[in-house]
Parts: structure tokens; sequence; C-alpha cells
């Protein structure tokens, strides 16, 4: 049994009291609820590192499109591919993962340089809008990219260059462009993008560049689109219009990741079907000290809507070059991990850095250790408390799972579903244990990755005639799944949430079954109460001493 299903919650018990008896030879549950999100790069683009990516528990690869070619992305999928088949037969377990297309967004961006440059703080540097300097960029002036700059910026402004490595402040507005005082310093690159943090830019929300990236991710048929530079609900809506009806299916993930999008949070939110928290590019454009509240007030409300929300930038930006992370990194990511995100997002580290497996070994580890500190039972409470209104029967049974996994101590909820909707309403009330979501869809075998706890099965037998019958085969299914995963053991309860009928939107079921293991008979028997499962696993463990070599089969016993 899982750490997560052994930890009783003691009655009059507080948090406090939780805090206060955490243990440093407690065991971490052996399923991470967070999803991981890997990036795909130099380092990690082949095929022995994707594969102990995904069998060190990454969820979903990102694909980046500010850094790299169409033929680059594609042979990263490729390799994907062969991962998962190669877990296949290695295992034969069909694994999933999903895959995320980052699009680069609407920049303004520099022109290319003449020689080397280095800025130092007091230079004065000339950023101009006559075309002519775009490939004589020197210590004095550089161009950029965007006409209109000198009409939406006024002295006294700030600006930044190459992701905030650079800052600037503007002395002077001219008729060809900004006079520029070098606040901070350092190596100016071709192509550097420029970031206006107070000032709202007229771009396009999917400039040309996004439109042939769109294009090609569709063909590729990822699941996520990682919008950069979103600033409304309007510019959420645009990107589903450039999806059109062939890429209705893909999710849009909006990035916060300027001033004017957090100003708009709410709208983004309610548009979107899911959040990035960018820290990095946040990080240039509000004050420091404020990054840490950022993160608690966005990672609240999105859990209080049930929207996911990703965590990403400098997780654990030293493995880029070192084996081990800092200790402040390790404190940072159990942070993000109690104040609810449903995913961390690894960039750089396993992209372009020296140690991709080790670096999302660590995070695995990292992950499941800070789950422990999780104060479940209020934590639900909270989440229930926040839902307003009336109740439609999808939500009345999201929370009656979770509470009925709460008091029975469950290890784990199985979930069958077609669309994933109901998995991912069970994960907003955020269960203690993983959520398996049996389904037939492989296209929602993988996106449900984004919310967390949500553990996917693809089953791929054909329906039976009698939905029955299938329910029970289904069931018993995601039983083996869980056993081969060490998810569950003898006598374990599990919560089961299930429809009535075949076809979505007919869930109205919950039930407990409590898991035994037989050595010849595999079919499902159901019993009355959990003392006599209990019977029937002592009488099997009797037989397995005087068989060792009888192989384990999943079996259930229900309470209904």
């Amino acid at each position: 049994m899982s750490y997560s299903a052994k930890s009783v919650l003691k009655e009059g018990s507080t948090q406090l009291d939780h805090i206060c008896e955490l243990e440093l030879s407690q065991q971490a549950s052996h399923h991470r609820l967070v999803s991981l999100i890997a990036t795909i790069s130099l380092s990690s683009r082949n095929a022995d590192t994707i594969y102990s990516m995904i069998m060190r528990g990454v969820n979903i690869f990102r694909l980046n499109f500010s850094h790299e070619s169409h033929e680059m992305h594609s042979k990263t999928i490729e390799l994907i591919n062969e991962a998962l088949e190669r877990i296949q037969k290695e295992t034969g377990q069909i694994r999933t993962v999903a895959i995320a297309a980052d699009t680069r967004g609407p920049q303004i961006r520099t022109g290319l340089l003449d020689g080397d440059v280095f800025l130092r703080a007091g230079d004065n540097l000339r950023l101009s809008i006559n075309r002519d300097l775009y490939d004589k960029g020197n210590k004095e002036a550089v161009y950029v990219d965007y006409p209109n700059i000198i009409n939406l910026t006024k002295t006294g402004d700030r600006l930044f260059i190459d992701d905030g490595k650079l800052l600037l402040h503007i002395m002077e507005v001219g008729v060809d462009g900004l006079l520029c005082e070098v606040i901070q310093g350092g190596q100016l690159n071709n192509n550097c993008n420029v970031i206006l943090p107070e000032i709202e830019i007229d771009l396009p929300a999917v400039s040309e560049k996004d439109m042939f990236d769109i294009q090609f991710s569709m063909k590729a048929n990822v699941d996520f689109l990682f919008a950069s530079a979103v600033r409304s609900a309007k510019n959420v809506k645009e990107l589903r219009t450039v999806l059109g009806e062939k890429g209705k299916h893909i999710k849009i993930i909006a990035k916060m990741d300027s001033k004017i999008a957090l100003s708009r949070f709410t709208e983004i939110m309610k548009a979107a079907d899911g959040l990035l928290l960018s820290r990095a590019d946040l990080g240039t454009q509000i004050p420091i000290e404020k990054l840490f509240i950022t993160q608690k007030s966005i990672l609240g409300q999105c859990n209080k809507a049930g929207k996911p929300v990703i965590v990403a930038s400098h997780i654990l930006e030293s493995m880029r070059t070192l084996q081990h992370p800092t200790r402040a990194e390790c404190f940072d990511l159990a942070n993000a991990i109690i104040d609810g995100a449903d995913c961390i997002m690894l960039s750089s580290e396993v992209a372009i850095g020296s140690y991709p497996k080790e670096t999302v070994a660590t995070c695995d580890i990292l992950c499941r250790e800070a789950e422990k500190v999780l104060w479940f039972r209020d934590l639900f409470s909270d989440l229930v408390s926040e839902v307003r209104g009336e109740l439609d029967a999808a939500h009345s049974l999201a929370i009656a799972t979770v509470e009925t996994a709460k008091r029975t101590n469950s290890t784990l909820i199985i979930v069958l579903t077609t669309s994933g909707r109901s998995a991912t309403l069970v994960s907003k009330f955020r269960p203690r244990c993983p959520i398996l979501a049996v389904t037939r869809c492989e296209r929602t075998a993988r996106w449900v990755y984004m919310h967390r706890g949500v553990l996917p099965v693809l089953y791929t037998s054909e329906p039976s005639t009698d939905y029955a019958t299938d329910v029970d085969a289904r069931v018993q299914f995601a039983l083996t799944s869980a056993k081969k995963w060490d998810i569950i053991e003898d006598g374990d309860p599990i919560v089961i949430l299930s429809a009535w009928k075949d076809g979505g939107g007919f869930t109205n079921n919950v039930r407990v079954v409590y898991a035994f293991f037989e050595a010849y008979r595999v079919d499902c028997l159901f019993r009355s109460d959990r003392r006599r499962s209990q019977k029937n696993t002592n009488l099997v463990m009797a037989n397995r001493e005087q068989e060792v070599t009888d192989t384990k089969v999943p079996r259930v016993k229900s309470i209904l």
C-alpha cells in the first residue's frame, strides 16, 4: 500500500499535527501525483535518453518552436514513438505520453550585428526602426522590427533585451527610434527579443511563424499548445479559430508571462484549457519579491477553478552542469507542489543540460517527498466549499468519489471514462491517492496527464455486448495494471466510478471494492464485506506458501 493510503487521518488531528508527525524514515508514495513535462533538444534527443525519461516518469514532452526546426521536432516525435514501442515489447503494457507544442508568440526582435557587441552599465544605445540598420548593428545603434514602438513608449519606460539579460531605460523618444541608457549590461546577440513590460503591444496574437508552427503541430497530432504572449481572452479565441475543426482536440495552455497577462488573469483562465506560470519571463517584469506571492495566488485560483496549472522555469537549473540540485532548488520545487501545481516543467535542464536522466529522476523523488506534506483533508474541504450554486451530476459524483476514498482510506480510484472529463473532475477535488482513468480513446489517454493525480490506462479490448460484463473486464484490467505498477496490495480498498450505460455523460455509479490475489482463478468476484475478502486473502497467502511459483492475478471483492 502506498504512503498516501497508509496515512490515516486521525480523529481531531490538525495540519500542524500532520507536519509534526512527518518522519525522515517515512516512505514516499510509490506513484507520483504531479505530472512531469520534459523539453527535448540537443542533450536529450536520443532514443536511450527518451526511453529512460519515460521509464522514470515523464508524462508530457515539450517541443520548443522558439529554438528548433520542424525537422528536429519530427525526429523527436519519431524517437518518442520508438521508445513507447520498446516499452510495450519489454513490459507487454501500452504506455502513453502526451506531446506539447510551445509557440514563440508575437515578439519584438533586434536585427543582426556587425561584429561583437558588449554593453556596459551607463552606455547609451539607440534602438532604431530604420530598416537600413537591420544587419549593421553596433555598440551605438541596433535595429528593432516594431515601427510602432516610438508611438507606444515614453521617456522613463523600461525595456528588456534577450529574455531580461539586458535592462535599458528610455531617455528620449525620436522619430526613428529610442535613445536608451544601459542599466544592466551584458553581451548583445543577433535577433534578441525585446520586452516592454508596462506596454501592451498591438502585434497579432498569432504571428506568421506561429501559424506555420501550428499547422505543423496539427499534422504531428500534438495534444497541447503552450501559447506564449497571450494578453487577453480574445487572443485565446483567436488561437482556437486558427486551430479550427481539425485542431479542436488540442488543448490551449496559456502562458502567464507578462504583467499585461497578469492584469487579465481571470478572463484568460476562463478562456484557456489551462495555464503555465512562466517564472523566468514574469521575473523580468514584476518585482522579484512579488514572484513568490504571484505563484501562490495563480496556483490557488487555478485549483479553485479546477483548471490545470504548470509551474515552469528554473526548476532545477543548476543541474544543467551539476549532477545534484542546490538546496534552494529543492525547497522551491517542493513549495510548488505544496502550492498546488498539476505539472512541473523542466526546460533547459533536460534540453541542453549535461544530466537529463538524472534531472528527471531527481525531480521525481523530490515531488513524491513533497506530496507527503500535503494536508488533504482541509484541502478537500476548502475545494468543496468553493463550489457555488446547484451542482450538476458530474460534480456531485466527483465530490462523492473523493469523499468515499477519504473515508475508506483508499489506495486507488478507478474511473471508467470515454472523454476523460469524469477523471479530471475527480482530480479537481484533490484525492490523496492516484486516479486510474481507464479509457478506449487514445487521445484521452494522453491529455488527462495535464491533471494532477490522473494516470491513464488505455484499454484496447473490444466492448462486450453485455455492458455489466464489459465494466467488470475494465475494472479487472485496471486492477491488473495497478498491481504491476505496485500501486495496490492485498486488501487495499479501491473506489470505482463508472457509468450505468455505455457512452459519455452517463457516469453515476460509485462503489468500493477490496483487492486480493489468487493463484489460479482470473475472474472478478464480489463479496459483501471486507472481512470475507480478508479471509480469502489469507487462504490465498497460504496457497502461495505451498506453491511459490504461482503467478499473481488481481481479484476484487465489493462491499456493495
